[in-house]
């Protein structure tokens, strides 16, 4: 009996090996760390309290302070808001302007000097919505995609919702201050990278000048407008920047200077939001300048980062890779095949080795049993 529990012992250490060295080679991993050092983008000197930067087509994170804080959007809520009339509008569809959609617009916020009544093209009123930042045309665009300004709302927040925001909610397509009108630099990001993925929007955003048409109610060619968004705008000497490619400004006094930017260089595109801004010794505009700054250090480092980064894991791959062809197994599913086929094996060898032994084992106790229970008696020792 001893002799048999050690051999079942003997098997079940065999057995545990088995399972324990397939374990080692299934979890196995190539852990790599990079050698190459991120650039320190943190040691720039930035002024504004809430600001973040992506790139575009990763959505990567570069830089980020305040960028999940609730905020006031103003104006730069129009990005939103041109999501959805051009999802849900042809551009030549006709508008017609009504009195409640200009009378929803607060005295001293821009207007364009649309007439209650004027029949304007969805474009036209997109290209006023975003240039000059006109809120009457965002109102008269509202009511043609829903019927209300509320119920517009009601989209805005379903399409913010599916854009991936988690703590933004929005009572109007302009940006007129509401306490229940809140967002965040990280949203914001996520619904100008939806944006700027749309053709006409990414044409309208970087647009100057435009003339809004005469109408029979308006016949004057007299509403020209300029872009707000000074990072386009060669004549601000202090502000323009060659790379920039959008996005849209906002300003009412709650939510202070706000700016969704945005700058492509050798097919690398950033955005930048940046919410709640001042002035800089009462004099330059903070979000431009750190715009500027972070774009600068974005193109001169963020693309030649990530391509050595892509390059070095492109090495390590192939390094890999020749590891691996050099190894008994030649891939990830015949390996899992042999250790699988090991574990079965191990398992059979071990039952029918349990089963030999035990059908052994009874086998001699009848045996000794046999003139017990078998109807002869046991003949006698001879002496």
């Amino acid at each position: 009996m001893k002799k048999i529990c050690i051999y079942i012992i003997v098997l079940l250490i065999l057995f545990s090996n088995v399972c324990f060295a397939s374990e080692i080679v299934e979890n196995t991993t190539v852990e790599v760390e990079s050698e190459i050092k991120e650039p320190d983008i943190n040691a720039l000197n930035i002024y504004s309290d809430c600001i973040l930067m992506i790139e575009k087509e990763t959505g990567d994170i570069l830089y980020e302070r305040n960028g999940y804080e609730k905020m006031y959007p103003a104006s730069t809520t129009k990005i939103l808001s041109a999501i959805l009339v051009l999802e849900n509008c042809d551009l030549d569809e006709i508008a017609t302007v009504s009195s409640t959609a200009l009378k929803a617009v607060p005295a001293t916020y821009t207007t364009s000097n649309i007439q209650v009544g004027e029949k304007l093209r969805v474009e036209d009123l997109l290209y006023t919505m975003l240039i000059p930042s006109a809120n009457d045309a965002a109102n008269v665009l509202a009511e043609h995609v829903a019927g209300s300004i509320s119920g517009f709302a009601d989209l805005m927040n379903e399409k913010a919702q599916e854009i991936g925001c988690k703590n933004s909610h929005f009572m109007n397509p302009s940006g007129v201050h509401d306490e229940n009108h809140y967002t965040t630099a990280y949203d914001l990001s996520l619904i100008a990278k939806y944006a700027m993925n749309i053709e006409m929007f990414r044409k309208i955003v970087t647009t100057t000048t435009y003339t809004l048409p005469s109408t029979e109610a308006y016949p004057k060619e007299d509403r020209t407008f300029t872009l707000s968004n000074s990072l386009l705008n060669p004549n601000f000497k202090n502000y323009y920047y060659e790379y920039a490619t959008g996005i849209k400004t906002g300003y009412t006094n709650p939510a202070k200077d706000c700016l969704v930017a945005s700058a492509k260089k050798d097919d690398v595109e950033f955005i930048i939001v940046v919410l709640g801004d001042g002035y800089i010794d009462g004099v330059l505009r903070e979000k431009y300048i750190d715009c500027k700054t972070l774009f600068d250090f974005a193109f001169d480092n963020y693309t030649a980062y990530y391509k050595n980064l892509q390059e070095e894991n492109e090495r390590k791959l192939q390094e890999l890779a020749t590891v691996e062809a050099s190894a008994p197994v030649s891939n990830e599913s015949d390996s899992e095949f042999l250790l699988g086929l090991a574990k079965v094996l191990a398992i059979t060898v071990i039952v029918f080795s349990l089963l030999f032994i035990v059908r052994k084992f009874t086998k001699k106790k009848k045996k000794k049993n046999h003139y017990k229970f078998g109807g002869r008696k046991k003949p006698k020792h001879r002496k």
